[in-house]
């Protein structure tokens, strides 16, 4: 009897399928011994746990497709002729953003036996890695790795770690560097909806401190640095996509939970204790089954999380040192002062903990075997103590500390759909309403003692209270949309995609820095005098002028073309094109657009960005499974748009900016402790203008992408050896530049222009920074772009995978990263994007080191799987992490060039004896 045999059993690894990864698909050929292309083979496609299925049947050339899948398994496929007998095995797995290649070539006459159909079953080895559509750099992982892999903060950040070029910048905040890209450039969505934070506060990129749904909700995980699908979008940093659960035809559910304690850490290296929190516990519960048996499924989960925050740490600040400029008695005579204002300045206790609780529900419906939906509703409520002005020079009480509290909701609803064998498209609408508000504990200005230095001058150790400056008035919302249509038309050898979609995000960003007053007094004396030695205020100038209130949007076009060349090569070539807006415009400031030579109403001009991408697969006539891979791209990224808020935060309109030094006190201005009734200078030229722009010819963030890989099947226990490069270069970077600097005053001794004027203004300072500024403006930035940056990494990589012959899987990688920038981008503001370009003139975009760089980096996990009972299996997962530490430079502490800016001039450091040559200021 002749039998249907596999040429290449299903290859099932990173391969793209649909936008935003949202679903899996399996295609490949049928071919005679002969090898010539076999029509009409039926291919049946079921979901063994929900009795959903795909049918196709090959094309003249042999050929079958199925997209929109659900992710996961097990599957059972099955191939054979109509009126002939069938077999079938149990057992495929399906990842996201999967195309499985299942070519299947016959032994014997077809005409003259039976054929009988074969189930499709991954290998042992490493045939999740090798695919004729596998193309970029990046990791797949899986429901049994996400199971098993060790993950103390519960989100996605401790998974995506396991692709050996992604990395965390910093831990406690959850930054991940992907590519040696800034975190904020990295784009993560779960169902196809953002979980990122779309405006872009969050130096994470996350809205709050876990993923919008809990990781006991995750089906599996997609990690891309370079995906040449032309459907993926916002691609400059890492796109990581997620697959939420959904019910199958048995009941099932867990509950679950964890527990930390601080007592469990050790002390740091310098001997001090852990002091992040005092207990952390988690709980949860998932449940998901069936409505109506084949056809309706439901699946749902609960988590909540709960973290006790200590009080502050006063250990590290003026309080615990032997130096201390203030004591305990101090801040008790702080308070009275305080309380005699009428201002509640609070403790040195916590005053607050974290929460957190997230829910979800998701219903998937099998239509018919052509059609296929699913909605999901998720929420996450948090609430997280922020504790300010602690460092080793400063302290603050509770009144100064805040309660943020994040909203995070959504919906999505998908349809998939065969209209053919050749046919199928894919639609998807979503919505998602994100709030994050500053909840403080009094409306209080923001007062700051300091305990050191003179009236006109004060400095050295310091404590806050009252409402911090950036708190006054701080409230963010946005309500985005996504519409998303795709379809992939298979033709013989190709198969093409085309599709659209379309984004809104409507913002609106309350940021009143210094709406309530910010003060600074020299010792307790002048506070109870109200003699302050800076005052800033910052009030609205017309009612309800400081909010940016916007909508951003984007257009979407795509088409792409797959073509199966032959059964080694495979190549795919596409278009996709982006169109970017925003409405309305920041409101026209004429005089300041005259004065810097920019137009602060225009944000960018609305037009298409055309993005070509190109990938290749070629597969070797090899006894063990080779294959060589890669391509080149460019993709546009979302800037966040916090950074693009500034232009409509800071039109000069916003506000009446008064900033006043201890020379300009009155008792008229003496400290108010009524945020309603704060003084306001009347001399001519008091309020000045802070004003943002943006480049004339900006564009939103873009970068080119290429890789190049090899990757072999050894002969030893399916073991797979890997060797890639991944190369980027920006085409449209952002940096910053402050436009009120003024004339340069002096060259330096090392030829570093100044800014300072020794002009004695004042008995206070015997330099006045920004000397000759147009004094009618205060803070004068623009963003724009630069063409510098770049990224090359190396990695090589060892991969066992599990298989049915062992209960072991494991991986190890090295890669080495050399990544330049010209800004870290490291902030939400224009005066920190501009502050941190730590430069030898931080107004020219000069190239260098990246801050996101991690030269060397050795990761490794190690996996482990029984069934002591029954079907009943124990894991047990182990990662590792060694690599270099992080780039740094050496800055003055102070202002050394004059352009008001502290901590962010490079200093010179000389090679060797004789290097040095001494000189003095010279005038320009």
């Amino acid at each position: 009897m002749s039998k249907l045999t596999l040429g290449l059993v299903a290859a099932l690894a990173a391969a793209p399928a649909f936008a935003q990864s949202t679903s899996a698909g399996v295609g490949g050929q049928v071919t005679s011994a002969a090898g010539a292309p076999v029509a009409g083979a039926e291919v049946t496609i079921t979901h063994t746990e929900s009795g959903t299925v795909s049918r196709a049947t090959t094309d003249a050339a042999g050929r079958y497709n199925a997209r929109g899948l659900r992710v996961g398994g097990p599957y059972t496929i099955t191939i054979t002729k109509s009126g002939e007998g069938t077999k079938t095995e149990e057992g495929v797995y399906l990842g996201v953003n999967q195309t499985g290649t299942v070519n299947a070539a016959l032994t014997g006459d077809l005409a003259a036996t039976n054929l009988d159909a074969v189930q499709v079953v991954a290998v042992a080895g490493g045939s999740e890695v090798f695919s004729a559509t596998k193309m970029g750099s990046g990791t797949n992982i899986s429901q049994q790795q996400i199971e098993v892999a060790p993950s103390i903060g519960g989100n996605i950040q401790d998974l995506m770690r396991l692709d050996p070029r992604v990395t965390f910048i910093d831990r406690a905040s959850g930054s991940i560097s992907a590519g040696g890209q800034n975190p904020r450039f990295n784009s993560i969505s779960i169902d196809g909806v953002s979980a990122s934070d779309t405006f872009g506060l969050e130096g994470n990129n996350m809205p709050t401190r876990r993923q919008p749904v809990a990781m006991e909700a995750i089906e599996a995980l997609d990690i891309n640095l370079s995906n040449y699908d032309v459907s993926i979008a916002a691609a400059a940093g890492a796109t990581v996509n997620a697959v939420t659960k959904s019910g199958t035809n048995e009941f099932h559910g867990s509950v679950y939970g964890t527990y930390r304690d601080g007592d469990w850490f050790g002390d740091n290296p310098e001997g001090l204790p852990f002091n992040g929190f005092t207990k952390e516990k988690t709980y949860g519960m998932t449940v998901g089954g069936p409505i109506i048996k084949d056809k309706l499924f439901f699946f749902a989960n609960y988590e909540k999380f709960e973290q006790a925050a200590p009080g502050a740490d006063l250990a590290t600040t003026p309080l615990g040192k032997a130096n201390g400029q203030f004591s305990l008695a101090d801040v008790t005579r702080a308070q009275q002062i305080a309380q005699g204002y009428g201002i509640e300045a609070g403790g040195l206790e916590s005053n607050g903990d974290t929460s957190m609780e997230e829910y979800a529900l998701k219903l998937d419906w099998n239509i018919s075997d052509n059609h296929r939906a699913n909605i999901r509703y998720s929420k996450i409520d948090q609430s997280k103590l922020r504790i300010n002005g602690m460092t080793t020079s400063s302290a603050s009480l509770n009144s100064y500390w805040y309660q943020h509290n994040k909203t995070n909701e959504s919906y999505v609803a998908q349809l998939f759909s065969d209209w053919s064998d050749n046919f199928s498209t894919e639609l998807k609408a979503s919505y998602r309403e994100y709030s994050a508000i500053r909840a403080v504990t009094t409306d209080a200005p923001s007062v700051r003692v300091y305990f050191g230095g003179n009236l006109g001058s004060p400095s050295g150790d310091s404590l806050y209270l009252g409402t911090e400056a950036n708190s006054q008035n701080n409230i963010l919302e946005t309500k985005a949309w996504n519409y998303y249509a795709a379809g992939t038309w298979t033709l013989g050898d190709h198969d093409v995609k085309f599709g659209a979609s379309y984004d809104t995000n409507d913002i609106y960003n309350f940021f009143g820095a210094n709406s309530y007053g910010t003060y600074t007094f020299y010792g307790l004396d002048n506070f109870a005098a109200g003699r302050w030695s800076s005052y800033n205020y910052a009030p609205e100038r017309t009612p309800g002028s400081i909010p940016a209130d916007y909508k951003y949007s984007n257009l979407a076009l795509f088409v792409q073309d797959t073509w199966y060349v032959n059964n080694n090569l495979t190549l795919t070539l596409g278009l996709r094109a982006d169109r970017p807006d925003t409405t309305p415009s920041p409101a026209y400031n004429a005089p300041a657009s005259n004065v810097f030579g920019y137009n602060n109403s225009k944000v960018f001009d609305s037009k298409f960005l055309i993005q070509p991408r190109f990938g290749f697969n070629y597969t070797f006539d090899t006894d063990r499974p080779t294959q060589l891979r890669g391509g080149v791209g460019l993709f546009q990224g979302d800037s966040p748009q916090v950074w693009l808020s500034n232009s409509y935060s800071a039109t000069g309109f916003n506000t009446n900016v008064y900033s006043l030094n201890s020379l300009a006190y009155t008792d008229a201005l003496k400290f108010n402790p009524n945020k309603d009734t704060q003084p306001v200078p009347t001399a001519p030229g008091s309020a000045i203008q802070n004003v943002n722009f943006v480049g004339n010819d900006f564009k939103l963030p873009s970068i080119y992408k290429a890789n190049l890989a090899l990757d072999h099947e050894t002969p030893w226990y399916g073991i797979v050896a890997s060797a890639e490069l991944l190369v980027t270069k920006v085409k449209d970077g952002l940096y910053y530049q402050n436009l009120n600097l003024g004339p340069i005053q002096y060259q330096g001794p090392d030829g570093r222009d100044i800014f300072y004027s020794a002009s004695k203004v004042g008995a206070w300072t015997d330099n006045d920074s920004r000397a000759a500024r147009n004094r009618a403006y205060n803070n004068v930035y623009l963003i724009d772009n630069t063409d510098k940056g770049r990224t090359s990494q190396f990695t090589a990589s060892l991969s066992k995978p599990w298989s049915d012959a062992s209960d072991w899987s494991w991986n190890i990688g090295y890669t080495y990263t050399d990544a330049t920038e010209v800004g870290s981008l490291t902030s939400s503001t224009a005066s920190s994007g501009w502050g941190y370009q730590y430069a030898f003139d931080a107004n020219t975009p000069v190239e260098n080191t990246s801050r996101y760089q991690i030269r060397d980096r050795l990761s490794g996990a190690l996996n482990w799987k029984h069934k002591f009972f029954g079907d009943y299996e124990t894991k047990i997962g182990l990662v590792y992490e060694g690599r270099s530490g992080r780039p740094y430079s050496y800055v003055y502490v102070n202002d050394a060039n004059g352009d008001n800016r502290s901590a962010n001039d490079l200093f010179y450091v000389p090679k060797g004896p004789g290097d040095v040559l001494f000189g003095t200021l010279s005038a320009t």
